[in-house]
């Protein structure tokens, strides 16, 4: 067996090469810093007040119930086009593929801005969703490149911290801007803050790229043809597929007639069922290039940390998906008030990034805060059970969430470390986009859940409740209306949402425990070696690996012959 083709590793670790920390000086490491946290506060100042303004056009546009439309579609675009970025930005170069993500983004905040309809505003969200995937794919994958994996928490979390400090600022925005009046103007300075924030970050990371790339001296050459045998274009395309035909349906299947018993919907979910079979079929026997490379999701370090990753995208699907609506409907205060009480699992998830990077500097370890993380969490899931029953108190709602916020935070951040650091350089950008399709695809279930419960059990909780005459369509679709009914009618619909945000909490409760199990499988992270030690721990394991499988299939060969 040949030993490992190191020149191979070198040309498919070139773009990651080509931002090595050890190249920059000291003024430009601090430089690239400053502008990477500048331009994240500015993007997390959009994130908050793009998802309170757009939550604001849902409703002027009557269409909250269809709300978890947009995160499932988000989701599956996610899934798709973040290994599309991975691998671009390998081939191609991390500023190139920036630039294009960013400007992306840009236009699909402009469509969203001068939408006059849901399904504009939802195609708008859709093109904005495909640069803010390839932003959020890349700064983890930058961030990787430029820090050894000891000092990559610290980093991270001071990545995170930049969240906290626009928590305040980005409030003040949003009670003027996330109104049914004023949720235009919001978006053009999402925009605005977007187009910004690309600049400083894009500019002074061209530079240094290319002062890389001189050093390295000449770009590995890549034909045509070998760039398309990179990407399985149909296997995305089938996933995709798979993904709509299975999730839409039970989002959207109270808006036709007959429910579940539409041909419409029962067509959609058999032929999502095809098309899973499809996925498994091809990914196994016709492609040599999945979606999931094996020398990824066949580590288990790398799989149980992205397990532990995962219950974050499956909380905020689950139940941040309609808990304002819920908020405004049952406790009678405006939209100001509610974001606020959402804050406390904001602000524990960002404090304790930082804290929990030092933490790992420390003692260098990253398992132990994984699964640390996620007691707490789970601890936290179990007291919003109660803590989101209309009768409890606000105080209630904001500790629960804090706690939450505390083990997600830890678990996040120590994931996100152990993922990177435990493959060779050339594999960054592919873990990570493996990371990121796994939290789509387990957000895009936990949000058709989430809409599931919200346009199936509401109404049936309201019928349920409520005695009378009543209006299911605005009660679902306008929590301001809900306010608007006559007693006992009012506590009866508030106690049909109560029913119907706690069955979310039970079911958000169980899968924090289920991911939680996974995370065992995971080995010990080393997080003393820098880039080239872990390059060439790496390269030996697959070098070793690699000359177990020849032995394996001689043996076979030799036990057939004989």
């Amino acid at each position: 067996m040949d030993p490992i083709d190191h020149k191979t590793l070198e040309d498919e670790s070139w773009s990651a090469r080509a931002l090595d920390r050890s190249r920059w000086t000291r003024r430009e490491f601090i430089v690239m810093t400053v502008c990477v946290l500048f331009a994240t506060y500015l993007f997390s100042v959009d994130y908050n007040l793009n998802y309170m303004v757009t939550n604001m056009a849902t409703v002027a546009f009557s269409s909250t119930s269809l709300a978890a439309i947009a995160p499932t579609l988000t989701n599956i675009l996610t899934i798709v086009l973040v290994p599309f970025y991975a691998k671009f930005s390998d081939v191609i170069g991390r500023a190139e593929v920036l630039s294009l993500a960013l400007l992306i983004q840009v236009i699909g905040y402009i469509i969203v801005a001068t939408s006059n309809g849901f399904e504009v505003l939802t195609v708008g969200g859709m093109i904005g969703s495909i640069g803010s995937t390839g932003f959020s794919c890349l700064k983890a994958v930058i961030i990787a490149d430029v820090t050894p994996v000891k000092y990559r928490g610290i980093f991270l979390g001071l990545v995170d911290l930049c969240n906290a400090i626009n928590i305040w600022v980005g409030q003040a925005l949003t009670d003027h801007l996330a109104t049914p009046t004023t949720w235009r103007l919001g978006l053009i300075i999402c925009t605005i803050l977007v187009a910004v924030g690309a600049i400083v970050l894009i500019v002074p990371l061209w530079y240094l790229q290319r002062k890389g790339e001189k050093q390295l001296g000449e770009r590995p050459r890549r034909s045509f043809s070998w760039f398309l045998k990179q990407f399985d274009f149909f296997g995305a395309i089938l996933l995709a597929a798979t993904l709509s035909l299975l999730f839409f349906p039970l989002i959207t299947a109270k808006t036709y007639e007959g429910n579940f018993a539409n041909p419409v919907v029962i067509g959609c979910l058999c032929a999502g069922a095809v098309c899973l079979v499809g996925v498994l079929v091809w990914n196994t026997k016709f492609t040599s290039k999945p979606l999931l490379p094996k020398r990824i999701w066949s580590d288990r370090t790398v799989m149980g940390a992205i397990c532990g990753s995962i219950v974050s995208g499956m909380m905020v699907s689950m139940n941040y998906t309609y808990f304002y609506n819920y908020l405004v409907a049952t406790r009678d205060i405006d939209y100001s008030k509610s974001f606020l009480l959402a804050r406390g699992y904001q602000m524990a998830y960002y404090i304790i990034a930082p804290i929990t990077g030092w933490l790992m500097k420390r003692f260098l370890a990253a398992r132990r805060f994984i699964w640390l993380g996620l007691i707490i969490q789970t601890i936290g899931t179990v007291l919003m059970i109660p803590a989101r029953m209309p009768d409890s108190s606000d105080a209630f709602v904001v500790i629960s969430q804090a706690v939450v916020g505390l083990g997600d935070g830890m678990t996040s951040l120590a994931s996100n470390v152990a993922i990177t650091g435990s493959v060779h350089r050339r594999d960054y950008a592919m873990a990570i986009s493996v990371n990121q399709i796994m939290s789509s695809i387990i957000g895009s279930i936990a949000g058709t859940i989430a809409g599931s419960v919200w346009t199936q059990v509401l109404p049936q909780r309201l019928a349920h409740h409520i005695v009378g005459e009543y209006d299911e369509s605005k009660i679902m679709n306008d929590p301001l209306y809900v306010r608007t009914l006559p007693q006992p009618q009012y506590s009866q619909a508030v106690a049909a949402y109560a029913d119907a945000q706690k069955i979310l909490s039970i079911v958000s409760a169980s899968v924090v425990v289920i991911a939680g199990i996974f995370t065992l499988m995971m080995k010990k992270v080393d997080l003393t070696l820098d880039h080239d030690e872990q390059d060439a721990k790496f390269a030996g394991e697959a070098a070793t690996a690699d000359s177990e499988s020849a032995d394996e299939k001689y043996e076979t060969v030799d036990e057939k012959a004989n």
